[in-house]
């Protein structure tokens, strides 16, 4: 069990530290891109800055479920229960996401990771979601800061 335990913790370092560089990518691509129309931020260009943000963080949050799928067919006792990779991929989907339909399932001792990959999904997904916040504070604060000049 403290196998599964270090592996799972591992898998959420990695997870963590691939979110926390895109993040830091992301604000400084927003941030420049606020300063750059600073005076001239139009609504069309507010609305394809969130939209072009929420589709980055969607591709985000795909790539954490890859990695845990990779991760999961990579460990012998785990992909057994799995008949080929888009299987693998779906599941860790549905459990990064919380969603758990429980259709496909881990059924060995290590399904125990199950839970450090719901435990993570929601606390980057929660991340992701104070990101967008934040965007969004920034594009109001640009907007009435433009408006009030």
């Amino acid at each position: 069990m403290f196998k599964i335990i270090i592996i799972g913790f591992l898998i959420v370092a990695l997870n963590v530290v691939i979110q926390a560089a895109a993040s830091m990518f992301w604000l400084r691509k927003t941030k420049q891109i606020i300063s750059k129309w600073n005076n001239n931020l139009s609504g069309i260009r507010s609305f394809n800055l969130l939209i072009f943000s929420f589709l980055y963080l969607t591709l985000l949050h795909l790539t954490h479920a890859l990695t845990w799928a990779i991760c999961i067919k990579i460990l012998p006792k785990t992909n057994v229960d799995f008949s080929n990779f888009g299987d693998i991929f779906y599941y860790s989907i549905v459990t990064f996401t919380t969603l758990g339909y429980g259709d496909l399932t881990i059924s060995s001792e290590w399904r125990m990771l199950s839970g450090f990959e719901a435990i993570n999904g929601i606390m980057l997904i929660g991340w992701s979601t104070a990101l967008m916040y934040s965007l969004i504070q920034n594009i109001y604060k640009s907007t009435n800061q433009s408006l009030s000049d």
